[in-house]
């Protein structure tokens, strides 16, 4: 899996702008220079996870909002990955993967109808 420092930036300036949020408050809150707050949003520095957790708490979001754009709630959740997907998919294979999906969904609701 590679991760894509600078998309994940991106979304971190985005929640923090969309908070009201200067890079100035998060560096405070971080104890890092408004600097460094800037290469995160740019991608150009890799961020840790105890760094990502610190931000999330900050910018009252979650790690996977940033790290994939939605959280687990979400209507949306992985779709932009699916459909990436499916348009590396061959197109004769089309239709195995729509029959595996509409398994994993049969069997999703079964399981969830023995456990009630």
């Amino acid at each position: 899996m590679v991760i894509d420092y600078q998309l994940i930036g991106r979304r971190i300036a985005a929640r923090r702008k969309n908070n009201h949020i200067t890079q100035e408050s998060l560096a405070e809150y971080l104890d890092v220079s408004p600097a460094f707050i800037s290469k995160i949003e740019r991608g150009r520095t890799q961020l840790s996870l105890e760094r990502l957790v610190q931000i999330c708490h900050y910018l009252d979001t979650t790690p996977t909002e940033l790290l994939y754009g939605s959280s687990l709630e979400s209507a949306s959740y992985m779709v932009p990955e699916m459909a990436s997907l499916l348009e590396q998919c061959p197109k004769d294979a089309l239709p195995l993967v729509r029959s595996l999906i509409e398994d994993v969904i049969h069997y999703s609701k079964n399981a969830k109808k023995n456990a009630d």
